[in-house]
């Protein structure tokens, strides 16, 4: 189908507020491409293209129906953030529905806008380029490759009904080393943002509790040593700390953190 001129848009928009079908139609068809474009950006997430599609087309619709002309942008322009939506909207449901830990997500979903930001292969070209707040290239390039096939913590890795889940392979002593380290340092970095949200004396328990800092996670007594306060008192500031963390994180990420550390 041609691209509209803008002419034609208004004209379009026009017949279809008076109640012509036909012009609603001929908009939606005429930005279809633009919906595929769109949906491969987000390739690597879980849902089949066609699938991606599907659920961008009904944000096209959605942006069709409500796009106003007058406002002087073009109707792709503000139909961008109606397909993005959509197609967002459904990748988090499914995530939802097998369990992928939420800041996984958030850094699948950011891996994938930056790379179609910067072109099929400009993340890979540009390893220096800082590419959002904390988050370098490298480090999206890992994201991508640790957890590319991951579907959730306890979701069996296969169709036979005792296939590993992410847990029991992390567990077993035969994972390669490689593999392990880049878990471990992806949940690391990401627990460590988290943290640093914390009030200050809670923030370094936790990182002494779970090893963040240093070359393992400290006990109580290590602790309280450093802070000159007793077990007890350490223990309640971890409780306290982790309740805040388990609320933004997830409690089951902060036990398979503790798995990852403790098989490490």
């Amino acid at each position: 189908t041609p691209i509209l001129s803008e002419a034609e848009e208004k004209e379009l928009v026009g017949r279809m507020r008076q109640g012509d079908r036909a012009a609603r139609e001929r908009l939606i068809v005429s930005h279809l491409r633009l919906v595929v474009s769109m949906a491969r950006e987000y390739g690597d997430t879980g849902l089949d293209l066609l699938d991606l599609i599907q659920e961008g087309n009904l944000g096209l619709i959605e942006a069709v129906d409500r796009f106003d002309p007058s406002r002087g942008v073009r109707l792709a322009t503000y139909a961008r953030w109606w397909i993005r939506q959509a197609i967002g909207q459904a990748i988090e449901k499914q995530s939802q529905m097998i369990r992928i830990p939420a800041y996984l997500f958030r850094a699948i979903v950011r891996f994938q806008r930056l790379k179609a930001s910067f072109g099929a292969e400009g993340i890979e070209e540009s390893e220096d380029i800082l590419v959002a707040p904390g988050l370098t290239a490298e480090r999206l390039l890992r994201i991508r490759e640790t957890v590319g096939n991951v579907i959730s913590l306890d979701t069996p890795l296969g169709e036979e009904e005792e296939a590993e889940s992410l847990e029991e392979m992390v567990a077993d002593e035969d994972m390669p080393t490689p593999e392990r380290a880049a878990l471990i340092e992806l949940f690391r970095e990401e627990l460590l943002e988290m943290v640093g949200k914390l009030p200050a004396r809670e923030a370094q328990v936790l990182r002494w509790r779970y090893g963040l800092e240093g070359p393992r996670p400290l006990t109580l007594a290590e602790v309280g040593e450093k802070l000159g306060i007793s077990r007890e008192r350490v223990r309640q500031i971890e409780e306290r700390a982790l309740k805040k963390l388990k609320e933004a994180w997830g409690e089951r990420a902060l036990e398979f953190y503790r798995r990852l550390i403790a098989a490490a």
